[in-house]
């Protein structure tokens, strides 16, 4: 299995002239939109259903409603589902925004929880994992310790920045 790792560069944080001197903060919408492209591309290039996983309810309500007017031109066909105990066969959808991976999914999955996925050795496993790092030291720290968990289980690493 293959883990891709885009990293975000410094357009992606808040431009503050007032907060020079201090660390800025990521810029929410820059990144959605980020997200809303990649998601774009995997269902441009791949036959596989895609899942977005994040813990944090309200930015997956905020990316559920950057899906639906992301793109004037197309439209990216999506559902956002409360529901943690869904099931891969339950996945209708070409993306589906949960706050946690289904068992035996084996599609491609967006990753924008703070810690790596946990994959079961038992069962399906995804095509494909893809995790965003935000230029923010928390994020790049939690990218670190992504990467050596899935480096651990012996998965391809790729990496990807993005400027």
């Amino acid at each position: 299995m293959q883990i891709s790792f885009y990293v975000l560069g410094e357009r992606y944080m808040k431009q503050d002239a007032t907060a020079a001197s201090t660390v800025s903060a990521v810029d929410a919408e820059a990144v959605l939109n980020f997200v809303c492209r990649l998601t774009q591309t995997v269902l441009n290039k791949s036959e596989h259903s895609l899942v977005i996983v994040d813990d944090q309810r309200d930015r997956l309500q905020a990316l559920d409603e950057q899906l639906w007017s992301f793109d004037a031109t197309s439209f990216i066909p999506h559902t956002l589902i409360s529901d943690e105990q869904i099931t891969a066969e339950k996945l209708t959808a070409p993306v589906t925004l949960l706050s946690s991976l289904p068992p035996n999914f084996d599609g491609v999955v967006l990753n924008l929880a703070p810690s790596a996925l946990t994959l079961s050795q038992n069962g399906t496993l995804p095509d494909r994992i893809l995790e965003i790092i935000t230029p923010d030291e928390v994020s790049k720290q939690q990218g670190r310790d992504k990467y050596r968990a899935y480096r651990d289980l012996g998965f391809e690493l790729i990496y990807y920045p993005i400027n």
